[in-house]
């Protein structure tokens, strides 16, 4: 019934979305956020966050609605053209990767590609083309695997701690939900900084390897998406740090200000756009940004006019599960502009 509803609730909602767009009186830019594109038969789709990813057919559809409606740009140009006085598109909109994933170059860049999409995707130079795996991964695999139930005896106070926290008592079985493995990794993220969370994970090693397939472009693939002109690149940090007050002022520039510059060393071309990881931002890290960068996103739900501020935009995320059907997606626009 619930989901009925809700279906109904956005075939209602939709038609009208790009009616009222066409309606604003001034300029407006849709910045969309996706991170992994992953067909249904793929080995990382069940333990993979609901709010991750979409299939290659969803970004396709996206691609086809976004084509329809608005006039895609990268983010820099419109901010330039916005600081410049010059005329920007009532109704723009830019594509934006976050991560470097390597479904991005696999599944992903065919779709934008033969489209001629701009997009914009956001690396951690450090990461490129490592083994590298992200601690909700990990943590994912973890709790995720039936095999582990025999280790629970030996299960660390903070993991209790995070299970407690979210309801799932400490016989649960495993395999753990996804939608409860969402719940513990927000948690932890609530608790802890990310290095404090992956120390905590490397003393888990004999459940947790922490090392699964590469999960990351190489720079080899990033260079060939380059090669076209319409997707550029753009900084995530060096290794995925989030910005908060927490992080000591070196830290900072390193990881805002080195990172545009080995992306640029390997790319050969300019990197001007910056993600802030996880959406946090401390006030000495926007002063940073702004001194490296001409544009900056958020994870703050929204769109955008001539007047944002452009290092901290707005995004919408458009994953698989609110997003999958022309109706779900345009209401998901139409309620977030």
């Amino acid at each position: 019934m619930k989901q009925s509803l809700k279906r109904l609730a956005q075939g209602v909602i939709a038609p009208f979305g790009p009616i009222l767009w066409r309606a604003r009186p001034t300029p407006r830019l849709l910045v969309l956020m996706y991170h992994r594109v992953l067909p249904a038969s793929h080995p990382d789709r069940p333990r993979e966050q609901p709010g991750m990813f979409v299939s290659p057919e969803t970004l396709a559809l996206h691609v086809e609605i976004v084509q329809r409606h608005f006039e895609l740009v990268h983010l820099e140009d419109w901010a330039r053209d916005v600081t410049s006085g010059r005329p920007v598109p009532r109704l723009a909109c830019a594509l934006t990767f976050d991560d470097g994933w390597r479904d991005n170059f696999e599944y992903a860049f065919p779709i934008l590609r033969s489209g001629a999409v701009p997009a914009t995707v956001y690396l951690l130079p450090d990461l490129v083309g490592t083994r590298y795996s992200f601690w909700p991964n990990r943590l994912a695999r973890l709790l995720g695997d039936p095999c582990n139930n025999e280790h629970r005896a030996g299960w660390p106070d903070w993991l209790l701690r995070a299970l407690a926290a979210v309801g799932v008592g400490r016989t649960a079985p495993l395999p753990l939900s996804m939608v409860e493995i969402d719940a513990v990794i927000g948690c932890l993220k609530n608790a802890y900084t990310d290095d404090a969370i992956l120390r905590l994970l490397d003393d888990l090693a004999v459940m947790d390897d922490g090392v699964g397939d590469r999960d990351l472009m190489n720079w080899d693939e990033i260079r060939q998406m380059a090669a076209g002109g319409k997707i550029r690149f753009g900084s995530h940090t060096r290794r995925h740090i989030r910005l908060d007050s927490r992080v000591p002022l070196d830290v900072l520039q390193n990881e805002i200000r080195a990172s545009r510059e080995l992306i640029e060393q390997q790319v050969r071309s300019p990197v001007s756009s910056f993600c802030y990881p996880n959406g946090d931002h401390c006030p000495a890290a926007v002063e940073l940004v702004r001194g490296s960068y001409s544009t900056a996103v958020t994870t703050r739900r929204g769109w955008n006019s001539t007047v944002t501020d452009a290092y901290l935009l707005n995004r919408v995320g458009v994953h698989e599960d609110v997003s999958n059907s022309a109706a779900a997606f345009l209401s998901r626009l139409a309620l977030a502009g």
